[in-house]
């Protein structure tokens, strides 16, 4: 299989990823909404746990919902986004592990984390956007860190509504194709 075979298999098969995206969006906003109401520690775990459920929930709307037919047996661009969100997973314990020395840093690794396992998606999906949704998310987990850029909200908020936002794009643009 060429890969730009692979590429446009997995854009149709999962509908240019934007349901995945849209259900981690709204994981985030889950977390913000617990994040807010009952603290960081709370909030990372409705990340970390709704997290889990975003594949098969994902799969479920691509091919219940969207009525997409799944990938090709054999394609090598499956693998890569598993790959790149076990290395997330990595992180994301990595940022757990700021919970009692510095909380405030756990989220914004967590955006980090989440941002950057986007990169591998270009590749994945042959799709730049990708690149452009990781470094949106990538950059505002550091700047939560740093504070060098003004913005309203938490960045559990923040990574939210791009992802919301990108999310419906990608979908509605992969429904049209």
């Amino acid at each position: 299989m060429l890969i730009v075979d692979a590429q446009a298999d997995l854009r149709r098969a999962y509908t240019d990823g934007g349901p995945g995206v849209l259900i981690s969006g709204l994981v985030w906003l889950a977390a913000w909404f617990a994040e807010s109401r009952s603290g960081i520690p709370t909030g990372f775990a409705v990340l970390f746990f709704g997290g889990m459920l975003i594949y098969p929930l994902a799969l479920f709307a691509n091919r219940a919902l969207l009525r997409r037919a799944g990938e090709q047996k054999g394609n090598p661009g499956g693998p890569l986004v598993m790959e790149s969100t076990i290395a997330m997973i990595a992180g994301l314990f990595a940022a757990f592990l700021f919970l009692d020395h510095a909380p405030e840093l756990v989220m914004p690794l967590a955006a980090i984390m989440v941002g950057t396992h986007y990169f591998a998606f270009k590749t994945a999906y042959g799709d730049k956007a990708f690149w452009l949704l990781g470094a949106v998310i990538t950059l505002l987990g550091f700047a939560a860190i740093y504070h060098f850029l003004p913005l309203p909200g938490s960045v559990t908020l923040q990574v939210a509504v791009v992802e919301i936002l990108f999310g419906i794009g990608l979908t509605l643009r992969g429904t049209r194709g």
